[in-house]
């Protein structure tokens, strides 16, 4: 039963506002985020948000990002650890050193101007919240530990990582954003919270780390019901594990780089590593079929997943024990991973665990160009004995991971490096505007990484790859994790860049990464970007028997180009790039999944029956759809036409 008193306060609340809407209409401004609202339920103000570490306006933890130094032109990464102080206390290795090479590289490579700088907008007007007042009323003010209609948490929960959302939040605004954020501290407030929505009609989006790349958390200006973000950060618990039948009982809403810090507790670890582990969750990498750069021992994480629970309109879905296999017809997980919040809410999950590794170690390869190394890449995949990881970057990746090279304060260093690149240059014959790296992470017992690296190093030595030590391994995954930080850098440079990935059979792993190059060059000539300012390049990331995944890194130097266009320029050029992609074998995803961004290449992925069964099984469990955010699939013709004539 709820109380006249919270009935009353929830009132008031909503009456404050919509006064406020009419009065200011509809750029409401809420009012900085640091400030104490009546608006603000919070029954465990001790808990941090997001608004408490992260980057309002762009990636990552808000007190990390590259700064530039005019005086001497060099770069570095600010940046403090919030969580385990290693011991200098920076967040990242390399952090806080400065880069004395990027500048110069990034001028001749891409035709960066340091001397022109875009300041991004200081704050974001928005519409008021909309409100449906049985809603709240029904929800009442106890049991979810806290409730928000602050402007920017709001905001926060209302976009991911896309180019096109970081322009916005950095030039412009969001026609709509959700109206509350919610959070659940239990499975059972989930139930609540879905319930009531069917009930009074409004409109709910499951949130993780909000680091997906497409556009899956927009929402369309059309909707006019109340939208609730259920802000998952709250169940982050680790419920129980099991080493006897290596499982866990994990809570979605955890950060992947919390779950792997408390699994060690245990003496276990999960394995599933994207590079975005920092931020996303269990419930996001469900959602969108996820893989981690350590895939070849862990799996990705369908391979992983052994149960979930799944709160639907209909209900909640799980399996009814932890089976390790079962043959009872199609396996409903697989309707649960990849649904992208179209069909309800990730609670928890089952997980297969393992043992912390005996042994971990890094280490690097050389080879003469990139069409060398992914003939290399191919043999390996035909052995099975892999690392962890290994990953193939192409000459122009290569040669931007070297422009990321820290100062040097030791002259025998400099010596030492001297004496490397001549033999490299030199000796080997290397040509530097051809050679391409293999990053390789061993991980496993001892005899088991000793077996990988003598299979690796032996492939390597019959295509001329040349071992590049353990110290360039270590490196390369450790810049995994700053590289994220460099398109904010960059877009404050009148640069824009974004990634996709796809994977495809290893006959068509040359001519895809070839062909698109190609594509992306031509594309950007008949827009008036010439090619000296553009950026392409190519990573070979996932191995299988059958194929490989495969990172296309994109983006340009606009100059003069109006601010407001760009994006949209971008996107046609992305599209183009997506259409020869799958013109040579690339599939819609592979592991990023499709969102807003690539519905429209849907129909080229599947059959006309396939897409009208996904459309049914969204019918069918959610027939108000109350999960209204839209990924994936067109509800209907006309919104697919509406989208892509609304692009153009």
């Amino acid at each position: 039963m709820i109380s006249t008193k919270a009935v009353q306060r929830l009132s008031t609340i909503s009456n404050h506002f919509c006064a406020q809407q009419s009065k200011q209409g509809s750029q409401v401004l809420i009012g900085d985020e640091t400030q104490k609202y009546p608006e603000i339920l919070d029954h465990k103000p001790h808990l941090k948000i997001k608004l408490d570490y992260a980057n309002k306006q762009g990636w990552g933890y808000a007190d990390t990002e590259y700064i530039h130094d005019e005086a001497t032109g060099y770069l570095k990464l600010t940046g403090i650890s919030l969580f385990e102080q290693n011991e200098i206390g920076y967040r990242y290795q390399y952090s806080e050193r400065w880069m004395p090479h990027f500048k110069i590289w990034a001028i001749n490579t891409v035709g960066i101007d340091l001397n022109k700088k875009t300041e991004k907008q200081k704050d974001m007007q928005v519409h008021g919240p909309h409100f449906n007042h049985e809603f709240l009323a029904d929800l009442g003010d106890q049991g979810f530990s806290r409730r928000s209609f602050l402007k920017w948490e709001r905001i926060m929960h209302s976009h991911g990582e896309s180019l096109k959302e970081v322009y916005a939040l950095r030039h412009g605004t969001f026609e709509r954003v959700v109206d509350v954020v919610i959070y659940p501290d239990t499975h059972e407030q989930c139930e609540k919270l879905v319930q009531l929505a069917n009930k009074h009609n409004v409109v709910l989006v499951p949130f993780g780390g909000g680091t997906n790349v497409t556009n899956s958390l927009l929402l369309s200006p059309k909707e006019k019901r109340m939208i609730v973000s259920v802000d998952m950060s709250r169940l982050n618990k680790i419920k129980w594990v099991d080493k006897v039948n290596n499982t866990a009982c994990i809570e979605a809403g955890i950060i992947g780089a919390d779950l792997e810090r408390e699994l060690k507790n245990y003496g276990v670890v999960l394995g599933h590593e994207p590079d975005s582990i920092e931020f996303s969750t269990l419930g996001g990498w469900i959602s969108t079929r996820a893989s981690g750069m350590k895939k070849n021992v862990y799996g990705n994480i369908e391979d992983i997943v052994q149960n979930v629970k799944f709160v639907t309109s209909k209900g909640t879905y799980t399996k009814l024990s932890d089976w390790p296999r079962i043959s009872n017809g199609p396996d409903l997980n697989h309707i649960v991973m990849g649904h992208e919040g179209n069909f309800g809410i990730v609670t928890e999950a089952i997980l297969r665990i393992r043992k912390i590794p005996e042994v971990k170690r890094y280490g690097s390869i050389i080879f003469p160009d990139f069409e060398i190394g992914v003939r290399f890449m191919d043999e390996m995949s035909r052995t099975r004995l892999w690392p962890a990881s290994i990953r193939l970057v192409d000459n122009l990746q290569f040669q931007f991971s070297q422009a990321l090279k820290i100062k040097n304060d030791s002259r025998s260093q400099d010596y030492i490096d001297a004496i490397k690149k001549f033999y490299v240059l030199n000796i080997k014959g290397f040509d530097p505007n051809r050679m391409c790296a293999c990053t390789l992470a061993f991980e496993g017992g001892k005899d088991e990484v000793a077996a990988q690296e003598k299979n690796v190093y032996k492939i390597a030595k019959k295509y001329k790859g040349m071992i590049a030590g353990e110290e360039n391994g270590i490196r390369g995954y450790s810049l995994t994790f700053m590289i994220a930080y460099i398109r904010d850098f960059a877009c404050t440079y009148s640069f824009v860049a974004e990634s996709m990935e796809t994977s495809c059979p290893w006959s068509k792993v040359g001519s895809l990464c070839q062909n698109t190059k190609e594509r992306l060059f031509s594309a950007c000539r008949a827009r008036g970007i010439p090619q000296n300012k553009i950026f392409a390049s190519f990573r070979v990331t996932q191995l299988y028997e059958t194929g490989a995944a495969v990172y296309i890194y994109f983006g340009f130097s606009y100059g003069d180009m109006d601010v407001n266009k760009v994006v949209a320029l971008y996107e046609d050029v992305e599209n183009e790039a997506r259409e020869e992609i799958m013109k040579n074998g690339g599939s819609i995803s592979h592991h990023h999944g499709i969102g807003k961004i690539r519905k429209r290449f849907a129909d080229k992925t599947l059959p006309p029956m396939a897409l009208q069964f996904m459309q049914d099984i969204k019918e069918s469990l959610d027939p108000k759809n109350v999960f209204g955010i839209n990924n994936t699939l067109y509800r209907s013709e006309e919104e697919r036409r509406e989208d892509i004539e609304g692009h153009h």
